[in-house]
């Protein structure tokens, strides 16, 4: 017999979840107005931040996603990157008018091509994990390096440009006064948050992360949920890689190299446990709209790109040293109470 939680219940038990986000978020604002003053809060300001977010939201949750049974994707912003080359060259190759003046027909299979070479790289690294037990840093480190090595082949190291309205539309348009971008991303986390919380995949991929022994007791098929757990992932690079060329109207193999950095920080801040079985949608977007107010707000004060670099892993440090010493005070705590 189920037995079924209330909406409202759920809702609670999700906000409270995540409080100490939220502290932080009003905490940062309130820090960076203050730095920054008008500034921070002008429109221009809020609009560009509104175009920036979803780049690191997508990749975020991609990240998160790979997280969830205890490893990682270091191979998200290749996979990213190598998305947008296929479909420039695509462009180049069946079009005869051009890549700016492609038709539709084109840029859908430019685009489906795309997707699929995302969905072969996610195959790729769920069966080398899965099957031959190798550990998730060490395939995606190698995915990594052959795709990164792959996309500067394809390009010989060069940038290519001019991509037709449709394509720039759907990361530097807007719709109804709201980026394009924007709405992508908030579309792609709901529709992640129903998948990993409503889905027979997501119940066994938290599973899998919680206690990979006892999924399998429970006929969870490890290798079919670890390889649909890096498609999954690849799907977030390749909507990432979208948006980054509505942007900047450009692929290049090195781009958005820096973002993996903050990819994985969304991860920790947002509450997903390194160790798989635990993380929500909703604490990932909330860590990423955190970062995204920190670097805005660093951007104003003119700050070096590289001294915000370092402050990410500043962060990342910090976090790691305070979830190690609260779990250590919890575990004296309850040794003393027993």
């Amino acid at each position: 017999m189920k037995t079924y939680t209330p909406a409202r219940m759920r809702l609670t038990a999700v906000v409270a979840e995540n409080l100490s986000l939220y502290l932080v978020l009003i905490g940062v604002f309130i820090l960076m107005f203050a730095l920054n003053g008008e500034r921070f809060i002008r429109p221009q300001n809020l609009v560009s931040m509104a175009y920036q977010l979803p780049i690191v939201g997508l990749l975020a949750i991609g990240m998160m996603i790979s997280m969830l049974s205890g490893g990682i994707n270091l191979s998200i912003i290749a996979t990213a990157n190598l998305n947008g080359i296929i479909i420039a060259l695509c462009l180049q190759h069946f079009s005869a008018q051009g890549m700016k003046l492609a038709g539709g027909e084109w840029v859908l299979l430019a685009v489906v091509l795309g997707f699929v070479a995302c969905m072969l790289v996610g195959v790729i690294n769920g069966l080398l994990i899965s099957i031959l037990k190798i550990p998730d840093i060490l395939v995606t480190l190698g995915t990594m390096t052959l795709i990164a090595g792959l996309n500067v082949v394809l390009t010989r190291g060069y940038t290519l440009s001019g991509f037709p309205d449709a394509l720039l539309n759907i990361g530097n348009g807007e719709s109804y006064g709201v980026p394009n971008a924007l709405i992508l991303f908030i579309v792609a986390a709901l529709a992640a948050s129903v998948i990993l919380n409503k889905t027979r995949f997501g119940f066994s991929l938290y599973m899998m992360g919680s206690n990979a022994t006892a999924a399998q007791y429970a006929n969870v098929n490890l290798v079919k949920i670890s390889v649909m757990q890096y498609m999954f992932s690849s799907a977030f690079a390749a909507l990432t890689s979208l948006v980054m060329m509505g942007q900047l109207n450009s692929v290049k193999a090195s781009y958005a190299d820096s973002y993996l950095l903050v990819a994985v920080l969304a991860a920790f801040l947002g509450k997903v446990s390194p160790f798989g079985g635990f993380g929500r949608v909703s604490g990932v977007v909330l860590a990423v709209i955190i970062l995204q107010l920190i670097s805005s707000g660093l951007n104003l004060l003119r700050l070096d790109p590289f001294m915000i670099t370092a402050t990410w892993g500043a962060i990342i440090i910090a976090i790691v040293v305070s979830r190690g010493l609260f779990t250590n005070l919890r575990q004296r705590l309850r040794s003393r109470d027993q």
